[in-house]
């Protein structure tokens, strides 16, 4: 086996090891709005890392269940990653991002003039499991 390939194994097993993917909450966002938006699901309460990629794009009436990357973050006394994570960020919130690119005061769709709209919500576990992990978004918020 080649040394780049092992590097690649090395790698991906070190990733592997220290992050998963994670559903068990059953978090699902649901856009509302007749626009499709762009979402984000974080412990961090910043948006400086948010990125206008397919991956994160929500459809207008559709819904998605995110996964949470969590690392060492997610270990707690509680069987939920989610939970855990959530408890053990800064201000013990889950932060969803809601953003999108507004062109309608835009004459002139050629240039770069344009309106990033982000929307942000925080929830404690608490409030998370009142709406049964359902996050709605609409346009008029």
């Amino acid at each position: 086996m080649s040394p780049t390939r092992i590097s690649c194994w090395v790698v991906l097993l070190l990733l592997a090891g220290c992050q998963s993917y994670d559903r068990s909450a059953n978090l699902t966002l649901i856009n509302r709005s007749g626009k499709p938006v762009y979402y984000s699901v974080s412990c961090d309460s910043s948006y400086r890392d948010l990125e206008l990629k397919s991956d994160y794009l929500l459809k207008a009436h559709d819904s998605i269940k995110p996964y949470l990357l969590y690392g060492p973050e997610g270990k707690g006394p509680d069987r939920n990653s989610w939970v855990n994570a959530i408890n053990r960020a800064d201000d013990s919130a889950l932060h969803v991002f809601f953003f999108y690119i507004d062109f309608k005061d835009d004459k002139n769709l050629t240039d770069s003039l344009y309106h990033l709209i982000i929307r942000r919500f925080d929830y404690k576990v608490d409030s998370l499991n009142k709406l049964r992990w359902r996050i709605e978004y609409t346009a008029g918020i």
